[in-house]
Parts: structure tokens; sequence; C-alpha cells
């Protein structure tokens, strides 16, 4: 008696996506050979997308809830495209949708884990790239095959797939571009010389503790993120530039590669952006986040959607991705067509306050100063809203007020016209400088 099994290839590991075939006359080309190839030019597309433009929704993928009378509140996903963590390009089309209460009862265990009922969910709406065979033909192979063995799918198509999750999938570097934007904002610019470039680097470190935070623990490595600068981080407005410039390197050079997995099998380790442990998910983005009510059915004692209150949609965690057009028509065309509005709170001897900004602060005389900011524009009008500070005990009223910068009376008090920038003047009753703090919104010639 004997028995027959189908044959098993030998285990073949995943093409690396940075190397690509070197061909030469003579070289027998196989299946590997144009797989390899395949992969090294995806690969280095991934890359380019992922590592030099970024990954969250460019285009619609816009998640609303409505509620059907017979079936419940239904989440409806526009048609759209995304780009993942890992690089690859998600395009959902036509429009999808899904039924609260049918997800309930398929993931009812899951649920309850969570409480006896709990009073409310969160639900994840995800986006996830998946591929699938198609496009059959037939292949040369052993006898005695089954149907299913004659025939190979010649293509691979790019799919997606819609999910509701009870977990959001990590985004760790979109929550650390986030966190280092704002952290950066709120770095006072004073006066000052500063501590020099090599000292602020050396405090950026130690505020980060990178000798303490292993990569393997990128959570724990932008903690400090969400707290305030320490004491005496400082931007010296004479080489802001520079500084700038340095925390601009810190995140590329020091902080980024933590937040990411290399691409799997790529030997010099820089594939980036690749499934991997730091992010398991990396061919997933979160569209939204939906609040859900839960009730119980008195009668079937099934887990419903409950009537009130009603499912709402957050989409503020949502990585969002702008095409470099807009951001051409928005810094350079478009700047001088919208409002632009700067806020913050100047000390008397003209420092600026953290979380400020950005704004740059020039004492011309006592209690007389010098507001500039990105983007001023001496050709457009300025509206200037603001107050000064005063002690509760004091006996007269500090004022704040706005001098056109081309003053006679200023431009002869100062010897010269003043920079570019509005003339505030911030006094007590003695004359003195007070603390103020100021609004300027900047109107654009088109409004």
């Amino acid at each position: 008696m004997s028995s027959f099994a189908p044959s098993v290839g030998p285990q073949v590991a995943p093409p690396d996506p940075t190397k690509h075939v070197n061909y030469s006359l003579g070289m027998v080309l196989g299946v590997d050979d144009f797989t390899q190839q395949s992969a090294f030019h995806w690969g280095y597309d991934q890359r380019i997308v992922r590592n030099l433009i970024g990954y969250g929704v460019f285009a619609g993928l816009r998640v609303s809830v409505e509620v059907d009378p017979e079936r419940g509140p239904r989440v409806q996903v526009a048609p759209g495209e995304a780009v993942t963590p890992s690089g690859k390009l998600v395009c959902v089309s036509p429009a999808q949708c899904a039924y609260l209460n049918d997800w309930l009862q398929v993931n009812r265990h899951d649920v309850q884990v969570l409480g006896s009922p709990p009073s409310s969910i969160s639900i994840a709406v995800v986006a996830c790239y998946r591929e699938c065979e198609t496009d059959d033909v037939p292949i040369p192979g052993e006898p005695c095959r089954t149907d299913d063995e004659l025939m190979a799918a010649s293509r691979l198509a790019e799919s997606f797939e819609l999910e509701l999750r009870l977990a959001s999938p990590a985004q760790l570097e979109e929550d650390g571009v986030r966190d280092f934007g704002a952290w950066v904002r709120s770095l006072p610019v004073t006066n000052g010389p500063g501590s020099g470039i090599d000292a602020f680097l050396a405090a950026l470190r130690g505020a980060a503790d990178l000798e303490g935070s292993p990569p393997e623990s990128p959570p724990a490595l932008i903690e400090f993120l969400l707290a305030s600068p320490p004491a005496g981080l400082e931007i010296p407005r004479a080489d802001a530039s520079a500084y700038y410039d340095a925390l601009f390197r810190f995140w590329v050079e020091e902080l980024r590669p933590r937040l990411r997995s290399a691409a799997g099998g790529a030997e010099c380790g820089c594939g980036g952006g690749g499934v991997g442990e730091l992010d398991p998910d990396a061919d997933c983005v979160t569209l939204a986040e939906l609040e859900v009510p839960i009730d119980i059915d008195g009668v079937s004692g099934e887990l419903l959607v409950a009537d009130t209150p009603a499912v709402t949609v957050d989409d503020t965690r949502r990585p969002t991705l702008l095409h470099v057009r807009m951001l051409q028509e928005l810094l350079l065309e478009g700047g001088a067509h919208r409002e632009l509005t700067i806020d913050g709170r100047v000390e008397a001897d003209g420092t600026v306050s953290p979380g400020s900004g950005p704004l740059f602060v020039t004492v011309l005389d006592a209690a007389l100063y010098l507001v500039d900011f990105p983007g001023f524009d001496g050709s457009q009008e300025q509206i200037v809203l603001g107050q000064p500070e005063s002690g509760f005990a004091a006996a007269s009223p500090s004022t704040l007020e706005v001098i056109p910068r081309d003053d006679a009376d200023l431009i002869s008090a100062l010897g010269s016209p003043p920079g570019d920038g509005v003339v505030v003047r911030s006094r007590r009753f003695d004359g003195s400088a007070a603390p103020f703090s100021v609004r300027i919104v900047q109107l654009g010639a088109g409004t």
C-alpha cells in the first residue's frame, strides 16, 4: 500500500527590497528573479512615498453615521484614498457601509469583556491595504493533480479592507509629529544670547532621556513632548534660524528613527516604515473613532446601539496628508489672500512667553515694542487686539496703544523708521513698561 501527497517546495525567504537583479548576458532568469526585481521597484516606491511624503488620508474617506429605521445606525465611508504607514496606497471605491447592531452581535463577547455591558464603547474605523489573486491561467505541473492545482492566478490586484475595531492601530510617528510640533511651538523665544547650539542639543537629549529610553519603548521615548520644555531651554531671537534647524535635525536624526520599524529583509536596515514590532498594523490607517452608546434588548438580551445619545464620529486623530500643490498655494501664493492670526504674551522686557507666537519682539524704547511674526506684510492691514497686565492694587489703569509705523513723531524719536512689524506701546500710568497679551490678525488682499 502506498499513498501520495502533494510535493512541498522549499521555503523561500521574502525578497529583499534593497536588492535588484544584476542582468548579465546568458543569465537564466526564473520566477524568483522577476519577483526580486518587482520587490525592489515596489519597495523603492513605498520608501519614497512613506519616508519623503508621509502617510494619511489625502482624498475623501469621510466617515459618517446615519440611522436606518429597520436596522439601526449605519456607518458610511465615502470613496477615497490614503497612504498607510508602510507606504502602500489604499483606494476605497465605491462607498462602503456597515451596520453597528450587526457588528455588535458578531463581536458580543469582545464587547462584554469591557463591562457587563459597558454604557458605551469606542470603535475605530480602519482602512487596510489588501491584495487579491485574479486572472487564473492554466499551469504545467505533475500528473494526478486536483482541479484546484490546474490553474493559478496570473495577477495580484490591489484591494482594500474596511474594519471596525475596538482599538485603533498604533500611529507612533503621527502622534510624535503632532506632539513634537506643539512642543517646538511652546519653546520661548528670548532676546538673550542663548546657550549655544551644542548646549541646546544636549538639553534636548536630556529632556528626551535618549539614553534611558531604548528603541523598543517608543511611547516612553516621546513622553517628554507632553510636558512643558524644561527651564532654560530657549531660542535666542537673533539666531532663531540656526536653532530651528537644529531642532529639525534632532527630529530627523534622533527621534524619528526610533518611532519606526526597519523594512523586513533590508540588509542595510534603511527600508523604514515596514510591518514590524513598532508598527504591526503598518498596512492600515485609522479613518475615525466612533463613540457608541450600548443598550440591551429586554426580550432577546442582545446588545444594541442605544437610541440616545447619538453615535458620534471623531476624526481628529486621523492622519491627514496635504499634497504638494496645496502646500505651495498655502505657503506661497495663498499667503497674501488669507487671514493670518498670531497670538502671544510679551513680558515687560520684550521676552515672549512659552507657548506664544511665533512672535519676535524688539524693545524700541521704554514701553515701546516692535512685534514681528513670520508672514508679516507691511502692505496689508493688521488688526491688533490686546490688553496690558496690571496689579490688583494699581491706582491707575495701564494702556495698550498701536502706533502707525509711518508716524512722523515715532520716526523722529527713533531716528529712523522701525523695521517690519507692528509697533505697540504698553505702559502703566507712571510710564513704565507693562507686560501685555496681543492678538494680531493680518488681512489678506482678497478680504
